[in-house]
């Protein structure tokens, strides 16, 4: 048996169009990692530094990570892991709002700050 990844929309195209995949237990952390090495790409858009980005949302078993050990939440065999990108957001230029689309999970600009 295996963990069953949750893959959003936009990722999807990073692993064949699949909307869930299979992952070998661990943490979230070794789950993200297993899923890089076979969709490469799909870690950056997930994680830095092992640590998941800010505006990506991670819940196993249908509870969010930040409530439970972050990326060392243990995931087993028949585990759920469903990712899912932040939706509202935004940025600064110039004391400007400039809309912000996280569709490939990157910030905007180096130079803006988000919101």
């Amino acid at each position: 048996m295996a963990v069953k990844v949750r893959i959003p929309t936009p990722l999807q195209r990073l692993t064949q169009g699949k909307e869930e995949v299979e992952a070998a237990p661990g943490t979230v952390i070794e789950v993200i990692a297993d899923l890089d090495r076979r969709f490469p790409g799909i870690g950056e858009r997930i994680s830095e530094g092992g640590k998941i980005r800010r505006f990506v949302n991670i819940y196993v078993n249908e509870e969010d990570i930040r409530f439970l050990q972050a990326e060392n939440t243990p995931v087993k065999d028949g585990d759920e892991v469903s990712i899912v990108p932040a939706i509202a957001g935004g940025a600064m230029r110039d004391g400007n709002r400039i809309p912000c689309k996280f569709l490939d999970f990157r910030v905007c600009h180096a130079n803006e700050e988000v919101l």
